[in-house]
């Protein structure tokens, strides 16, 4: 099998293939072999990379495949087969399909140290080796994962003897194994001479790169928050009431260590010094995780303040903050940390947060920007979401580099207007894109990514100073030119969504070749405004960034849940899981959030100069906007002229769920534009050791039936309406699905005052095989219908009369 992520390859049988041609062209040519090509879903005919980015994709994208062969002498077959080609001789009869193969290749190898060091990483460790002079680095290795403990061991001796012998040591070691879900690794301190020659001689028997059953050398992954600079606070405007002591615990903050005592957080913030890192923490540098608290507890503290209902936060610190901004302990391995960290809040009699259900993630691995593979930390979240039910929110990170705008002068830049600046930095953020990919973990399949949009929540009381380039408008907002951009695995929809992070303001200075831009970080003029402490006083000052963005996603989600769940909620009556929580929020986020008009006209852009290629238009408006900006208020209330439906349902491998939604009757007869979204989320089960990770797909289908009784499939959901901007197979790749239909030149439906909207939601194994048929997949549905125009009637209370959600199963 050919895989196109070497996770799932057994080490004794893994071959590396490299291409030298579309990953496309490879797959038919695969397939006329007898190999099946491992993609989590066919590239569409259309499907091409544009020629004028074949080298950058080539470089950036890696085009390697990873193979494991039933049997070793199956592995030296091929080898002889590929030798034998490599030597011109001609294909026997029956081999000519694997000729034409060969010939799509420039190399075939067996797995060894090239492929343990991959190129990101080699230049990651030069930069660091010319840092720190002759200073030791930390390395950390992976082993690959197994569900045999046997062989664990043994390369755990292995790596601790072939460590020792280089002069080296090992600081930490980690080893979880959980069932559908196994990590071992070392974290190593190593010489620098030691270092030099492994990346100088990465194939020296004697080499740590040459360890047997090692699957990847990395840099030490160390976790952090960005540092604010800025010298200026504020005084708390307004005296702020305290939060409840009884009030639950909603939602766990995984960051630093915040200032619960501060006015503006008294009571919400309930601290468990799981690591023992408090006490590393001096209260004055305390300013990321007390940002992010106040954010989600209160919102932008002059556009908002209202503290959310019924809730506190469990603060669990795995960060030490210091001057420098916050960073993981660089003596312990951080996936061993955050898997410590869940499993005390949410495991076991003494869980900290047993009703928790939201997980706020808004710190990043310093260059770890996502390059294809899936790494250990999404993996680990990815597992925790879908074993024990919890939604992580995941900030995408924040890119720090200048963005070099080529091909313009500063002159010609800051002469011109807004559509032109936007669409030069659109083209250099394209140019540069492999380098702003997503911060890990934003790559995780089960969680939700959250982008930021430069926009503010309370109106700057001054101007923006002179010299300043703002590129959102008041009432447009757009991407901060700092937020990481995706797509994520299998080229996922990433970042989720995006949400307002303060307004970010640029600075432009001349360059080589063109303009450097700079994001402005010091300034209180513009932002979001949050809690900190200044000199020994508690005051508020003004930040931005995604962390930001992630914090306020997390506050609506809360604001959701006690939607939901309150007198006049849907579920006012009937108890929820934490599961069923985090899959209700997690839908309503996505359905919540759409376009703006930025985005479609940067659609209109993308897609004018080739119709052809409306996919890639299309994905590449998803890598800054996701499924569009997150609504705050569609979080917490229905449309203000429609209605919002939300339903829970469980579901096996090749089953479907109807879901009777009844249609308003007022629609009936009426000449009204309208809208609807239909959106389903879910936890996949994961594998750790296959290559095609995702196992569980579901989407939701039109579905009815005739007078006859028999199937009819409609496209438009009964309301006639056409599928708005995003396509089926670019929503189909993650874990949330979401349909946005449309109708602007509405006919006059006609139905009678009890037909039924059937809406099917269905599940299907998109991993050849890898899903059992008694594995249960929990998902949450939302549907809102929405009217273009005011009318004299009320769907919602239509709806709310009318409906009686039936659910069947179906064989």
């Amino acid at each position: 099998m050919l895989r196109q992520d070497p996770s799932g390859i057994a080490p004794e049988r893994a071959l590396v293939f490299e291409t030298v041609v579309s990953i496309t062209r490879f797959q038919n040519a695969a397939a006329n072999a007898g190999f099946e090509l491992l993609i989590e879903d066919p590239l569409g005919d259309d499907y091409d990379i544009p020629e004028e980015m074949v080298d950058d994709y080539v470089d950036a994208a890696s085009p390697t495949l990873y193979a494991t062969m039933p049997s070793t002498s199956d592995l030296q077959r091929l080898l002889s087969l590929w030798r034998s080609y490599q030597a011109q001789e001609d294909a026997e009869r029956g081999l000519a399909p694997w000729w034409t193969l060969f010939s799509m290749l420039s190399d075939i190898r067996v797995w060894g140290p090239q492929d343990r060091l991959t190129p990101e990483v080699r230049a990651e460790l030069a930069y660091r080796l010319n840092q720190g002079d002759d200073q030791p680095l930390r390395l950390e290795l992976e082993i690959w994962p197994t569900a045999n403990a046997t062989l664990r061991r043994r390369w755990l001796r292995d790596s601790r003897a072939k460590i020792e012998a280089l002069g080296g040591r090992i600081l930490a070691s980690s080893e979880i194994d959980e069932t559908d879900f196994v990590y071992q690794a070392v974290l190593a301190e190593m010489p620098a001479d030691a270092v030099r020659e492994m990346l100088a001689n990465p194939m020296a028997p004697e080499g740590v790169a040459n360890l047997d059953g090692l699957q990847f050398i990395l840099p030490q992954m160390v976790a952090q928050s960005l540092p604010d600079d800025s010298d200026a606070a504020q005084p708390l405007e307004d005296a702020l009431e305290s939060f409840s002591e009884d009030a639950p615990i909603r939602a766990v903050l995984l960051d630093g260590t915040p200032i619960a005592g501060h006015p503006a957080l008294n009571n919400g913030v309930v601290i468990e010094d799981v690591h023992d890192l408090v006490r590393l923490s001096q209260v004055e540098h305390r300013r990321h995780a007390t940002a992010m608290a106040s954010l989600i507890l209160r919102g932008d503290l002059q556009a908002d303040g209202d503290p959310v209902p019924d809730a506190r936060l469990l603060s669990i610190p795995i960060l030490i903050d210091d001057a420098h901004g916050a960073s993981s302990p660089n003596d312990r391995l951080f996936v061993d940390l955050v898997h410590v960290a869940l499993a005390r809040a949410f495991l076991g009699e003494d869980a900290l947060a047993p009703e928790a259900h939201l997980v706020n993630f808004s710190v990043g691995i310093r260059q770890g920007h996502f390059a294809g593979r899936i790494g250990s930390l999404a993996r680990l979240l990815d597992w925790w979401s879908e074993r024990h039910g919890i939604l992580f929110m995941v900030a995408a990170g924040n890119v720090s580099d200048d963005l070099n705008v080529a091909g313009t002068t500063f002159t010609a830049f800051d002469d011109a207007d807004q559509t032109e600046r936007r669409r030069l930095v659109e083209s250099a953020q394209k140019e540069s894109r492999q380098f702003r990919t997503l911060m890990a973990p934003g790559e995780a399949m089960n969680v939700l990514t959250v982008g930021a949009s430069s926009q503010d929540l309370s109106a700057p009381r001054i101007g923006p100073p002179t010299g300043s380039i703002i590129l959102n408008d008041a009432d447009d907002p757009y991407p901060a030119v700092s937020s990481a951009i995706g797509l994520g695995a299998f080229r996922s929809i990433k970042p989720d969504f995006i949400a307002p992070a303060g307004e970010h303001e640029l600075r432009a200075s001349s360059s080589a070749d063109g303009v450097r831009l700079r994001v402005v970080d010091r300034t209180q003029r513009s932002g979001l405004n949050v809690a900190t402490v200044q000199r020994g006083a508690a005051n508020t000052y003004k930040t931005r960034g995604t962390s930001c963005a992630n914090a306020l996603s997390s506050r609506s989600a809360l604001f959701s849940l006690a939607a939901l769940t309150d007198a006049d909620g849907p579920f006012a009556e009937q108890p929820l899981s934490p599961r069923d929580k985090a899959l209700l929020t997690k839908a309503l986020c996505v359905n919540a959030s759409s376009w703006p008009t930025a985005a479609v006209e940067k659609f209109t852009a993308e897609f004018a100069p080739n119709p052809r290629r409306h996919a890639q238009a299309r994905e590449e408006v998803c890598r800054y906007y996701g499924h569009g900006l997150l609504n705050d208020q569609r979080m917490r209330e229905a449309p203000a002229q429609g209605a919002t439906l939300v339903g829970l349902g469980t579901l096996r491998k090749d089953r479907a769920a109807i879901f009777d939604v009844p249609l308003p009757p007022s629609l009936s007869g009426e000449r009204i534009g309208r809208s609807m979204v239909v959106t389903v989320a879910w936890f996949t089960p994961i594998r750790v050791t296959r290559a095609r990770y995702r196992l569980a797909a579901l989407d939701a289908v039109p579905h009815g039936y005739d007078l006859f009784g028999e199937f009819t499939e409609d496209d438009g959901w009964a309301l006639a309406m056409k599928s708005g901007q995003l396509d089926a197979n670019l929503i189909k790749r993650g874990t949330v699905w979401s349909r946005r239909l449309t109708h602007s030149n509405p006919i006059v439906p006609n139905f009678t005052t009890d037909l039924r909207l059937p809406v099917r939601v269905q599940c299907r194994d998109s991993s050849g095989g890898g899903l059992s048929p008694d594995d249960d997949i929990r998902f949450a549905l939302a549907i809102s219908m929405e009217l273009e125009a005011e009318t004299n009637y009320d769907i919602r209370e239509e709806l709310e009369t009318a409906l009686r959600v039936g659910v069947r199963q179906e064989g």
